[in-house]
């Protein structure tokens, strides 16, 4: 299925000519994507009657590898945000840069640390959540060019935001139900890209029975089981 994509200003953004190999590394686009993560201990919480703490952590570790991976596949410098020992560690052992999520444990908190240091060294910055269990590196590829050309938001099938690229230092990031109408609100010029692939999170049992059931899906299959 094509994104759609929304600009309300006259300048109109492009996607990159021709398909983006899944799996490749294109050239680097100069973006710091940012993905917060937490405790795996204490992740996908609301999916503790379908999974036991072991499998929630499993399945969290794995997804937030795998959207780190497409995302540098895609061409983007990744940073794993958390405030964690345990995230930083496993972080690092796969490669990617931590960046301390600051003084404040939130999404928001992590997201102003990303955005701050961002704009610090003069770069633009995307926070990307981890949990996209559809998303190919293709995907993330059109979203981070359209992120080099300016303020971006990628809502989620419930609402929320999966994906929000700016500039801004201080943008008021404003996390949780509806957020995807708060960010574009605080963006009013900001492209919107609306993918059912980007768009699927894994939040609930009823998220999860739909993402390991779609197309692209099935890797899924083997943490959701008692033992590996």
């Amino acid at each position: 299925t094509a994104p759609s994509r929304h600009r309300p200003s006259p300048r109109c953004w492009k996607a990159p000519a021709g398909p983006i190999p899944d799996g490749m590394n294109p050239e680097p686009i100069g973006i710091l994507a940012a993905i917060p993560v937490k405790p795996f201990g204490v992740a996908k919480a609301r999916l503790s009657t379908q999974l036991s703490p072991e499998q929630r952590a499993r399945l969290g570790k794995a997804i937030a590898a795998r959207t780190a991976i497409l995302s540098r596949q895609a061409g983007a410098d990744v940073v794993i945000v958390t405030g964690d020992d345990g995230v930083a560690e496993w972080a690092t052992a796969l490669g990617f840069v931590v960046l301390p999520e600051g003084p404040v444990a939130s999404l928001e908190g992590a997201a102003r640390t990303v955005a701050e240091t961002a704009a610090a060294g003069g770069r633009r910055w995307v926070v990307v959540h981890a949990d996209l269990p559809l998303a190919t590196a293709g995907d993330l590829r059109i979203a981070f060019a359209a992120a080099t050309e300016g303020a971006l938001v990628v809502p989620s099938h419930d609402g929320g935001t999966n994906l929000l690229a700016g500039s801004d230092p201080a943008f008021p990031f404003a996390y949780g139900t509806g957020s995807f109408h708060r960010h574009l609100a605080a963006s009013p010029r900001a492209a919107v890209i609306a993918h059912p692939r980007l768009a699927m999170d894994l939040d609930t049992p009823a998220d999860l029975a739909f993402a390991r059931h779609a197309k692209g899906g099935s890797w899924l299959t083997p943490f959701l089981q008692p033992h590996l």
